[in-house]
């Protein structure tokens, strides 16, 4: 059995707005463990229970919990350690917060804590593999010891991503050599059976040199058994995975290998049968047959009472800490559009970034450069489904909404770049898009594939899209010869960008390491660290926010009268605001079966 991407959903509720969920949870996964367990004891199966990483950080009850760190120990670890976990992998956001932080919930476990490619003197405590060996009943009824042998990894760019984490402490090595020297020492150790971990996602597209997504390159490797993935939040087996060359989405194979990526946040309980046979004479055991399955939670699994009460207490805190009010809104604010034209929420962000980044480079050289910034729009439908969406009151504003702007523990950093870099920056984000056809009605604007939390605006730019030209990269970030991309215009203070005309760009720390498949800034480019924690300067900026700069601000527009229609999924909400957009000519188009409102925009 196994989980992936927790991200400290410990119990089914909605923190952003204060309201138990219909979701998932540990504890309703603790319903299905414990299911799964009985099943096994009446056949006779041994079972055992694995973790796949990115547990510490997701929620705010992560955030509150690395901000008052106490002598109580760690719910998540509290909870894993009584369903009785046999192992844990890391992922790359369990770094989040700071080798410290972990090392003092790494340090709670009772099961060993694994990661091969993770080499740091600050966590004694990881080790590359480890070895457990069982009493198994076989169908003649003898028992017999069983060696099991369990391997983990996360991607390398974790390095880039967490740097400011790791740096001078840590280092993340290639994680396919890394698994390779694990798998063949556990087997020289005597291990019957290899189970990895391997906290990455199947690559729905060629990621190119830095992929982070090496599942079917694992399932490979000689000596594993069975491989559990996670990392991109998709599912498998299952639809969201079809198509992909060398996976079998009905059967979860992946060549002969059993894979299963169990969703996230407590969605889905991953689930691996391994019928072995012992040849005669023969050393360790084979597997002949195996299934693989996601047992999915919903709105009738129930909440085991056990790991909701280690919640509890962790809960009522971040719940109390939440409800401190933080700011005045004069105007709502919301995400329902943000794919489509720009949006306040954005805009928001933008000049806390700015200001952050004003005040730490104020009196050195860096001011001289015209000062910009990068922003993803947080929340905008996709895969999370029509509930992931801002929506802020006028009004008081909350720590909770601050909290469902910013889901990741983010710094506010500074770097250098060219007009020419600004121009291919804007082209990857522009990926989102779909090329759109004229005379077709039914195309979707958003390309599903792409998450929206890649499409980066720039503010203190303007510039036009053009969604009916062809991009200038691939989904890996390739440029494509011959394409002279969609993004045109592009001006500041109202003059056309010099391709070597240098800015200051006010960025996340994630960005700046090329998350979400950017290309990442070296170290000499990275101008400014650590000007606040993004959150912080979000809310340092309300106290005194320039109301006429954020609702005025749109860097970019869709190149004018391209008479092309499109189709936009958006909450069912988005409805009582259609007149917003009112130059998109917005027409209501039914809903999908996940709940999406559908709009026809005209472009």
């Amino acid at each position: 059995m196994a989980t992936s991407d927790l991200h400290m959903q410990l119990i089914a509720y909605d923190y952003v707005n204060d309201r138990k969920t219909d979701g998932g949870s540990l504890a309703k996964m603790a319903s299905l463990i414990r299911q799964a367990r009985e099943e096994a004891a009446e056949t006779g199966a041994l079972c055992i229970l694995l973790d796949n990483g990115d547990t510490f950080q997701g929620t705010p009850v992560s955030d509150f919990l690395a901000k008052h760190p106490g002598t109580h120990p760690h719910p998540m670890v509290d909870a894993l350690n009584a369903l009785r976990y046999d192992a844990v992998g890391l992922g790359n956001h369990d770094l989040d917060y700071g080798l410290d932080y972990l090392g003092r919930c790494l340090a709670q476990f009772q099961a060993p804590v694994l990661c091969a490619n993770l080499k740091t003197s600050a966590l004694p405590m990881i080790m590359p593999h480890t070895i457990f060996q069982r009493e198994v009943q076989t169908a003649s009824g003898e028992t017999i010891s069983l060696r099991l042998g369990v391997v983990s990894a996360m991607p390398q760019l974790t390095a880039s991503w967490n740097r400011h984490q790791l740096a001078g402490n840590a280092d993340v090595e290639p994680a396919m050599p890394s698994l390779v020297r694990a798998v063949q020492e556990v087997r020289n150790q005597g291990a019957d059976v290899v189970v990895a971990l391997a906290h990455m996602g199947i690559a729905t597209i060629d990621e190119g040199e830095d992929a982070q997504n090496e599942i079917v390159a694992i399932a490979g490797i000689p000596g594993i058994d069975a491989v559990v993935g996670g990392h991109t939040h998709l599912r498998f087996p299952g639809p969201d995975h079809n198509g992909v060359q060398g996976v079998d989405s009905e059967t979860g194979l992946i060549g002969r290998v059993p894979t299963v990526m169990p969703g996230n946040s407590g969605s889905d309980l991953g689930v691996i049968d391994l019928r072995l046979h012992r040849p005669e004479n023969a050393l360790h055991p084979q597997v002949v047959s195996c299934t693989v399955q996601l047992r999915s939670v919903d709105g009738e699994t129930p909440e085991d009472t056990e790991i909701a009460a280690v919640s509890e207490m962790a809960h009522d805190k971040t719940r109390a800490y939440l409800a401190r009010p933080v700011a005045q809104l004069s105007n709502p604010m919301h995400s329902y559009f943000a794919l489509a034209r720009p949006s306040h929420v954005p805009a928001l962000l933008a000049a806390a970034k700015r200001k952050a980044i004003s005040e730490a480079i104020a009196g050195t050289e860096l001011e001289r450069l015209p000062l910009l910034a990068a922003v993803a729009t947080p929340a905008t439908g996709g895969f999370d489904g029509p509930e992931n969406f801002v929506s802020l009151p006028a009004g008081e504003l909350k720590r909770r909404h601050v909290a469902g702007l910013l889901p990741y523990a983010n710094q506010v950093w500074a770097v250098k770049a060219t007009g020419a870099r600004l121009s291919g920056w804007l082209e990857r984000s522009a990926l989102l898009f779909n090329v759109l056809r004229p005379g077709d009605g039914d195309q979707m604007l958003v390309d599903p594939q792409v998450p929206g939390f890649r499409y980066d605006a720039i503010y203190g730019l303007t510039y036009e899209i053009d969604p009916t030209r062809a991009p200038r990269f691939d989904a890996a970030g390739k440029a494509i010869s011959n394409e002279v991309g969609r993004v045109s215009d592009i001006r500041w203070q109202g003059k056309l960008v010099d391709p070597d005309q240098e800015f200051l760009v006010a960025v996340t720390n994630h960005r700046a390491g090329g998350g979400g498949v950017f290309r990442p800034f070296d170290d000499a480019e990275i101008v400014v660290k650590k000007a606040a924690p993004l959150d912080q300067a979000l809310i340092d900026y309300l106290k005194n926010p320039d109301c006429h700069d954020i609702r005025t601000a749109a860097p970019w527009r869709f190149t004018p009268k391209l008479g092309v229609s499109a189709i936009l999924h958006t909450a069912p909400e988005a409805l009582e605001h259609l007149g917003d957009i009112p130059s998109l000519h917005p027409e209501p188009y039914g809903t999908t079966p996940e709940g999406f409102a559908r709009l026809r925009l005209h472009l």
